[in-house]
C-alpha cells in the first residue's frame, strides 16, 4: 500500500523538523513565565522577573492598538497595572492582576494559541473579577521570548458594565461628588486621574496643558468612548495611557495630551483590520520552516512542503508508517 521511498523521506523530513524545534512542554513553560510576569508587573520593572518579550517584539491588542519594541510592549502589558504612589490608594477603573491561569492552549511551534483567565482585583471595593485574554503568540525558538502576539480582551465591554456600577459610589466618595450617575462619575474619575498625572509628570518641554483646570476642561469635552475605543481619540484611551507616563514622560505625555500623540487618535476601521503589523508570522505552518530547512529547495518545493505540513497527518500515523518500514 505504501511506497517505502517517498514515505520514508517524509518521515525523516518530519523528524528533522521535530528535532529542530522546542518541545511542547517548553512552550507551556514559556506561557507560565508570561503569566507570572503579567501577575507581577512590579517584578518586570525592578528586574526580579525577566521580561518574556524579545527586543523587537510587535504586539497588538484588539481594544487598543499595536505596540512596537520591547520597551513599549512591556510598559503596556505590565506597566498598565503598575500603580505609582500618586494613585495607588484610589479607586481605579482597571483592575490589578493578582493571578492568572491557562484555560486552554494549542502548541504548534513556534506559535501558541492560549486563553488566559486573569483575576483582576479592585482593592478599594474589595472586588475581584475574571478577565479572559485570548492570544496568538509567536516565539523566538532560541530564546523562547515572544516575538509577535495578537491579543483579544474577551468580553471587555461586559467587564466594564459589571464593574462600573460597583466602583461608582466609591469614586463619588473619593471625589466628594454628590452625583449618583455612573457614567458621569466614570468620566469625572477619568479626567481627575489623567490631569493629576499630567500635572505631575508632564512639565517643562513635556507639558501638554496650560493648567490643571485647562486639562479638566478639555477632558470634559472629550467623549469617554466605548470599551473597544482604547486606541482612539477618547478619554478612555488617555486613561489607559496615564499609568505609562511615569516610565517615559517624553514618549507618553503626548498620549494623554490634547493631540493624543500617535496612540489616542482617529483610526480607519478598514486600515486597522487589514493591517498585518507583525515581524514574525502567526501562521504556524509557514513559520515552522526556517532558512536551514529551506536551503536548496525551489519555490515550488517549498509550496509542496507547506501542503504536506497542512494535511491531516497525525504523529500516530507517522509512527505506524515508520514501524511498518522498519519491520520490513
Amino acid at each position: 500500500m505504501f511506497s517505502k521511498g517517498p514515505v520514508l523521506a517524509l518521515v525523516l523530513f518530519l523528524a528533522r523538523l521535530t528535532l529542530g524545534y522546542r518541545q511542547p512542554y517548553e512552550y507551556l513553560e514559556a506561557l507560565d513565565t508570561f503569566g507570572a510576569a503579567f501577575s507581577n508587573p512590579a517584578g518586570v520593572f525592578n528586574g526580579s522577573v525577566p521580561s518574556p518579550l524579545s527586543s523587537d517584539v510587535v504586539g497588538r491588542v484588539d481594544a487598543i492598538t499595536t505596540f512596537v519594541g520591547q520597551d513599549l510592549n512591556a510598559e503596556f502589558l505590565f506597566g498598565l497595572f503598575y500603580q505609582d504612589t500618586l494613585l495607588a490608594t484610589t479607586t481605579q477603573l482597571i483592575g490589578i492582576p493578582t493571578g492568572i491561569t491557562i484555560q486552554s492552549a494549542v502548541v504548534e511551534p513556534p506559535v501558541v494559541a492560549v486563553s488566559y483567565i486573569s483575576s483582576m482585583a479592585f482593592p478599594t471595593v474589595n472586588m475581584t473579577v475574571p478577565l479572559q485574554i485570548d492570544m496568538f503568540m509567536a516565539y523566538d525558538d532560541e530564546s523562547m521570548k515572544v516575538v509577535s502576539y495578537d491579543a483579544i480582551l474577551r468580553r471587555i465591554d461586559e467587564l466594564m458594565a459589571y464593574t462600573s456600577p460597583v466602583l461608582a459610589p466609591q469614586i463619588a466618595e473619593e471625589l466628594n461628588s454628590t452625583s449618583t450617575n455612573v457614567t458621569e462619575l466614570i468620566e469625572l474619575k477619568t479626567a481627575a486621574d489623567v490631569c493629576a498625572v499630567s500635572s505631575l509628570y508632564c512639565t517643562g518641554q513635556y507639558q501638554q496643558y496650560e493648567s490643571q483646570d485647562a486639562c479638566l476642561t478639555f477632558m470634559s469635552t472629550l467623549p469617554f468612548g466605548e470599551s473597544w475605543q482604547g486606541g482612539m481619540n477618547t478619554g478612555w484611551c488617555r486613561y489607559i495611557h496615564k499609568n505609562l507616563v511615569q516610565f517615559r514622560p517624553n514618549i507618553h505625555c503626548p498620549h494623554i495630551g490634547p493631540s493624543g500623540g500617535d496612540m489616542c487618535m482617529d483610526r480607519n476601521y478598514l486600515n486597522v483590520t487589514s493591517a498585518a503589523p507583525f515581524n514574525q508570522t502567526l501562521l504556524s505552518y509557514n513559520s515552522s520552516y526556517n532558512s536551514a530547512d529551506m536551503k536548496g529547495i525551489s519555490d515550488d518545493g517549498v509550496q509542496q512542503l507547506v501542503k504536506v505540513q497542512t494535511q491531516s497527518i497525525t504523529m500516530t500515523t507517522v509512527a505506524f508508517v515508520s514501524a511498518y518500514i522498519l519491520s520490513k
